[in-house]
């Protein structure tokens, strides 16, 4: 069965599983640290994570300016477990927060090949917007 659960500040377990799962997400850089995962889920509007038992399995966040806009990132989910329904789970939950802490814009960047799983989510393209990262 899996769980799902708000982190606001996570203990050394906690950060050590979603350490965890940034890595297996392919997201950990060189230089990372827990202590830098730690900044990340508590300046994040809100963090979830997906539990089966004591292991971590999913995550998911959201960023905002906690007045109009948010931003749904990181969400990942172990490849054992994919296809049942637990990145759903989380996009519903992240959106459903964000909208009950009244934010009326919810968005975010679909990497390739995931843009029809989000759809089925209720997001839509924004046509005539492409994300842009700042590289310089």
């Amino acid at each position: 069965m899996i769980r799902y659960e708000w982190v606001w500040r996570p203990d050394a377990a906690a950060l050590k599983g979603i350490a965890g799962l940034y890595k297996a997400a392919g997201w950990w850089e060189p230089g990372d640290t827990p202590q830098r995962v730690c900044r990340m889920v508590m300046g994040s509007h809100c963090f979830l994570v997906a539990r089966s038992g004591r292991r971590l399995v999913g995550m998911g966040r959201a960023i905002s300016d906690r007045t109009n806009d948010g931003y749904i990132q990181d969400v990942f989910v172990r490849p054992g477990l994919r296809g049942r329904g637990v990145g759903a789970e989380l996009v519903r939950r992240l959106a459903l927060r964000l909208r009950i802490d009244g934010l009326g814009w919810v968005g975010l960047v679909a990497v390739g090949g995931t843009r029809p799983f989000y759809e089925g989510r209720g997001f839509r393209k924004m046509s005539g917007h492409e994300p842009m990262r700042f590289q310089a």
